[in-house]
């Protein structure tokens, strides 16, 4: 099995876990919104999906791309993870954050490598 399938499969269980999570979160499972449900949503969600076909395809300019995504569900996730109603949200984010960075960042790093080889 190429180690590639597995960077690229873990990047699309963060990319896939966050959309899924935002949806859900904010959908049904958040105790209290200050904004409009459907307007958080659109906001989380929507950045992702530019990318989704992209990590799914093993495409590596999208891996770029997402990576820098990446950072900013990252602060969010440790944003909601001190909230104290929504600790539970931000530490799944931050973990599904990482799995898509460093899902990314090591199969870019692979594909590099592999073509200076």
């Amino acid at each position: 099995m190429d180690i590639t399938v597995f960077w690229r499969f873990l990047a699309g269980i963060g990319i896939a876990g966050l959309v899924i999570l935002s949806i859900v979160w904010n959908g049904w499972l958040a105790p209290e919104q200050d904004i409009p449900r459907s307007i958080e949503i659109t906001l989380l969600v929507a950045p992702l999906l530019f990318f989704v076909r992209g990590v799914f395809r093993g495409n590596r300019d999208t891996f770029i791309g997402v990576m820098l995504l990446s950072f900013v569900y990252m602060l969010l996730g440790i944003w909601y993870a001190f909230s104290a109603t929504e600790s539970l949200y931000g530490i799944i984010m931050l973990v599904l954050s990482l799995c898509l960075f460093f899902g990314s960042l090591l199969n870019v790093w692979i594909l590099d490598k592999r073509e200076n080889v």
